[in-house]
């Protein structure tokens, strides 16, 4: 089930009038075990908010909380769909998964989330509470400044895109560990190398005596979704520097043809390689799409890193397929990145 972008505007189209003035108290204030759950994807937000304000605001709204990724292409982290507090959707809508309302004090809805939330709605804050209209829900009230709503609007909107981001990595990293942590790989590879890395227990995969180890989830199943990660350690003297972009893209071309079962090419993605720090070792990262080389048209994101340990350098190769063009990739490569992160060149 999913919403149209603009459920309620004076431009498009007439509704009937239903004022949220007209929920009944019993609906606003159901305990969480009646309510049903909640509707919808987390990365599809519904905003509530007064039609004039949203027809002057629309366009910022839009730019700041679907905000962009580069996956295969450049991808919304979120999708907006906005309701007016009088459209005939508003109750459906408020069964989503995410809803956010701007609005002054003394609203319902406003005033709703802040009852939930066990706080007052003071002008200018940014209140959150779960499972105001249902079950897993997480509701986001935006409280305009009395006479000022359009610029407390706007000045809320980067910490509400933010607030927003931090919540949904959250969720995925929640979300990745539901099967809970693999712990015999965390120790073997803390016993046979040294080195930390922590991963789901639906990972399966190897270790190897070469330096390699393997790791991959199929589920649901391979036709759907795949998550493969390929670590490779390769020994180097203290003082050799870091591998500059060019040489993990190297890297990543020489795995290609010889450790997946159907050779892969790619291209690099118009995304800046990132130098940065990771447990206190130098690390790169470079991003592309990777292709099969075979007669099945597979493809999709990859994340190729290079870490500087004091013995080695440990080379990453992290890819996703994940076909269906409805379904966020942005969730899966923000798991990967999780696990990539975790590693450390030393358990101690």
């Amino acid at each position: 089930m999913t919403p149209s972008r603009t459920c309620h505007s004076t431009r498009t189209r007439s509704v009937t009038r239903s004022a949220v003035r007209t929920l009944p108290l019993a609906f606003l204030l159901m305990t969480a075990c009646d309510k049903p759950p909640a509707f919808g994807e987390p990365n599809s937000l519904i905003l509530v908010g007064d039609e004039a304000l949203w027809e002057e605001l629309e366009y910022e709204t839009y730019e700041q909380l679907e905000r962009t990724v580069f996956t295969t292409r450049q991808e919304k982290k979120f999708n907006v769909t906005y309701v007016a507090p009088s459209g005939s959707e508003l109750n459906e809508l408020l069964m989503w998964k995410q809803v956010l309302v701007f609005g002054v004090q003394g609203d319902p809805l406003i005033e709703a989330i802040a009852s939930r939330a066990d706080t007052t709605p003071e002008a200018g804050s940014v209140l959150q509470a779960r499972d105001v209209w249902a079950r897993g829900q997480v509701t986001t009230a935006i409280v305009l400044e009395a006479g000022g709503e359009a610029s407390s609007w706007r000045a809320a909107l980067p910490g509400v895109a933010a607030l927003l981001d931090t919540s949904y990595q959250n969720f995925a990293l929640t979300r990745m560990f539901v099967s809970g942590e693999d712990t015999l790989l965390s120790r073997a590879l803390s016993e046979q190398y040294g080195i930390q890395l922590r991963a789901p227990r639906i990972y399966h995969g190897s270790i190897g005596d070469d330096g390699l180890v393997r790791l991959r989830n199929d589920n649901p199943r391979p036709s759907e979704r795949i998550r493969s990660i390929l670590i490779e350690r390769v020994e180097a003297e203290e003082n050799v520097a870091l591998p500059d972009p060019e040489a993990v893209f190297a890297w990543r071309a020489g795995i290609d043809s010889l450790m997946y079962l159907v050779p892969q090419g790619f291209d690099q993605a118009p995304v800046e390689p990132r130098l940065f720090e990771l447990g206190g070792a130098e690390a790169i990262e470079v991003r592309g799409i990777w292709q099969d080389e075979g007669t099945y048209p597979a493809g999709g994101p990859f994340i190729a890193r290079a870490v500087r340990c004091p013995d080695a350098v440990w080379f990453f190769d992290a890819w996703l397929y994940s076909p269906n063009p409805r379904a966020s990739k942005y969730e899966f490569l923000l798991q990967l990145e999780q696990i990539l992160d975790s590693f450390r060149c030393t358990t101690n």
